[in-house]
């Protein structure tokens, strides 16, 4: 048996990316790259970066480790029914690649000197930012100048050979910092989610929320609100740079500065710039890709906080409007006492 399995073994760190663990694994047992470790491991195809949940049980053998060791990388993906692909990143399963960086994923160099890792945090597409060393993280090879790919061999190294350490950091702006925070609070808390950019009460709300939650979170209030995105493109998600990632957490943490009254006024703004008042159904069209995807991530008790204030400004868009609808929670007696 030991024939069709890796002579080396190579111990995984707690939330380390799987895709950091196969290449440690690889260039400890003088493989290419982990891509030909999964496909003498899974039979896996060079085109397909997925890792399936039900293959870890194969890949935990031929690296000689257990299932739970294994299972605790981020990076795991699975398929589940009615709702598509989801992928772990720090024990939790995210429901949308837009919030991931499955091909390409930066790095703290400052991390890298500590420990040569890969963490699995830098695979969420909202952490910019390296809590540990309030830096920024860092995308691309400051010699090639090309992104990081995950198809690299080593995780202290980009593929033009120079040594990712060796980097130079640039500070963390406040903002991208506490979401960085509030996220590796997962695997490296308890941490101090204290900070001036947001009020303590709005830190907890956002802190209480699953990971997939937090992200659907920033995506609706910085996207869909305060972004720089026609509200009639839809509700389509789409992968951010690094500089409009960073654009998007600010707006959303100037926006929770001031709650509902800043809600109030992106929504009223979303309306104005893109029709002039009409008083019928058109108007409530104008908040369709808005509502669209509240409906879809937002509507549900977790986001208390944000259903609350945006149903009580519809609610009033409606009467206001004049316009007739179909019965809906929006004039249920349990909205009447939640927003009471």
């Amino acid at each position: 048996m030991d024939q069709y399995r890796l002579i080396n073994r190579t111990l995984p760190y707690p939330f380390e990316s799987l895709w950091g663990f196969l290449m440690r694994c690889a260039r400890a047992n003088h493989y290419r790259d982990h891509q030909e470790i999964l496909q003498y491991a899974l039979d896996a195809s060079s085109t397909n970066p997925q890792v399936e949940r039900t293959e870890i049980p194969r890949l935990a053998t031929y690296t000689r480790n257990s299932v739970n060791e294994l299972s605790q990388l981020s990076g795991i993906s699975r398929e589940v029914a009615r709702k598509g692909r989801e992928w772990k990143i720090l024990g939790e399963w995210l429901s949308k690649s837009t919030f991931l960086k499955l091909r390409h994923a930066p790095i703290c160099p400052r991390c890298l000197q500590e420990q040569p890792f890969l963490r699995g945090a830098w695979h969420l597409a909202f952490n910019t930012a390296c809590w540990k060393h309030s830096c920024q993280l860092i995308d691309r090879c400051p010699q090639c100048k090309r992104q990081l790919a995950l198809s690299r061999r080593h995780p202290e190294y980009c593929e033009c050979g120079f040594d990712l350490r060796k980097s130079d950091t640039l500070p963390a702006e406040a903002e991208p910092l506490l979401i960085a925070r509030i996220m590796t609070n997962r695997s490296d808390g308890p941490l101090n989610l204290d900070s001036a950019c947001t009020p303590a009460n709005q830190i907890e709300n956002l802190a209480c929320l699953s990971l997939d939650g937090l992200c659907h979170s920033l995506w609706f209030l910085g996207h869909h609100l305060l972004g720089n995105f026609p509200v009639s493109q839809g509700s389509a998600l789409r992968k951010l740079d690094g500089r409009e990632t960073r654009q998007m957490i600010a707006a959303v943490c100037w926006l929770l500065s001031d709650w509902p009254t800043r809600l109030n006024q992106a929504l009223s703004k979303q309306i104005a710039l893109n029709s002039k008042w009409s008083g019928d159904n058109s108007t409530m069209r104008l908040l369709g890709p808005i509502q669209r995807y509240y409906e879809s991530h937002i509507d549900s008790c977790d986001f208390r906080f944000i259903s609350s204030p945006y149903e009580t400004f519809v609610r009033q868009l409606v009467k206001q409007a004049g316009i007739k609808t179909r019965p809906s929670r929006l004039d249920s007696p349990q909205l009447e006492l939640d927003l009471s």
